[in-house]
């Protein structure tokens, strides 16, 4: 940590105007009770005052290297004692050496200086502690300062370790069921399982090239989710249909990479798997006001018991809306009358 005074031009300037106004106030104080000698009571009150504000910047030191918290109290306190006996006998035999000298063709002056040495020293003793109650208020605000960084940093970490962990969460069964699929089309259709392939490779490499916080277009994201519909689709023929309404405003609004997935995947693994008919997945976005609302809709027959699932799509959808929105996003879903869906309303990120 710097000198709080010296390591700052502001401080620095800010400490000397308070100086320069005690040793004003010095001589006013002086010549209103002693008003003779008024050329020696200014000079007296500059030296003495710009003397002790130079060995003031002295005293941050043992309050730097000597906190109390480290040390028991008496160490503390006797440290302190004693560099303010030094500091003191200093300023005092450097000030009142140099004014002597200076004033030494003026018997007055040279008796009012022995008789004030007394309260001189008083004075420079409660100066003296007001500098280390001001060092130790700075060293304690600087520390809280860099406390509170370290926290941010450390929330910022946490924030992101969250976010790729549950950004990572991609059902491993997607890959593996992609790949017997692949097998399988090899042998009947090579055009379908090439293509099937490119679709995963591209799906697979935007998953792992963005970072978890990042922000993409949402044209850019659909592109993959499309991706992942297609080799879907490979699987499950005409029983999965999908169709996107995007307005034309919503296509270069920002989202999170990898946001609409886990939805895409719940609506398969809970409405296509089960069904018998073919099932329409379907998505709609338009802007409101300063955020954009994304609807992700998919059939679903109530009376057909689906398969049982942890929640953990949904609860990470909206876990990493929270976190990287900070609150100002929400995630909602709702089942009626044969439909299931879920709304997100994200927010214009700070950015834009």
């Amino acid at each position: 940590m710097s000198h709080p005074i010296t390591g700052r031009q502001r401080s620095l300037l800010i400490y000397g105007l308070v100086w320069l106004t005690m040793a004003a106030l010095n001589a006013w104080l002086v010549w209103y009770f002693e008003r003779s000698f008024l050329s020696a009571i200014i000079a007296d009150a500059l030296l003495s005052n710009f003397t002790f504000a130079f060995l003031g910047l002295l005293a941050w030191y043992p309050t730097r290297y000597i906190p109390f918290h480290r040390h028991t109290p008496i160490y503390s306190v006797l440290t302190h004692v004693v560099a303010g006996l030094l500091i003191l006998a200093t300023w005092m035999f450097v000030s009142v050496s140099l004014l002597s000298v200076l004033f030494s063709h003026d018997p007055g002056y040279l008796k009012f200086l022995d008789d004030s040495m007394v309260w001189r020293g008083m004075l420079g003793g409660l100066v003296y502690l007001v500098l280390v109650l001001v060092y130790y208020l700075a060293s304690s605000a600087e520390k809280l300062r860099e406390r509170t960084r370290h926290e941010e940093q450390l929330k910022t970490l946490v924030r992101e370790t969250e976010l790729s962990m549950l950004k990572s969460q991609i059902n491993p069964h997607f890959l593996f069921n992609s790949l017997n699929s692949v097998a399988s089309l090899t042998m009947t259709s090579p055009a379908e399982a090439r293509d099937m392939i490119i679709r995963l490779s591209d799906f697979l490499r935007y998953s792992l090239k963005h970072r978890e916080n990042e922000f993409v277009p949402l044209e850019e994201e659909l592109g993959r989710m499309k991706d992942y519909l297609a080799i879907e689709k490979v699987r499950f023929g005409d029983k999965l249909r999908y169709e996107f309404e995007i307005s034309a405003a919503c296509e270069n609004f920002p989202v999170p990479t990898m946001i609409f997935q886990p939805l895409f995947e719940n609506a398969i693994r809970h409405s296509v798997y089960e069904s018998t008919e073919p099932v329409n997945i379907k998505f709609v976005c338009s802007p409101e006001a300063n955020v954009m609302k994304a609807v992700v809709i998919n059939d679903y027959d109530p009376d057909v018991p689906t398969r049982k699932g942890t929640g953990l799509g949904l609860q990470n959808v909206r876990q990493r809306i929270d976190l990287v929105y900070e609150g100002r996003g929400s995630v909602r879903w709702a089942g009626k009358e044969g439909e299931f869906s879920v709304s997100i309303l994200f927010p214009r990120i700070l950015t834009q």
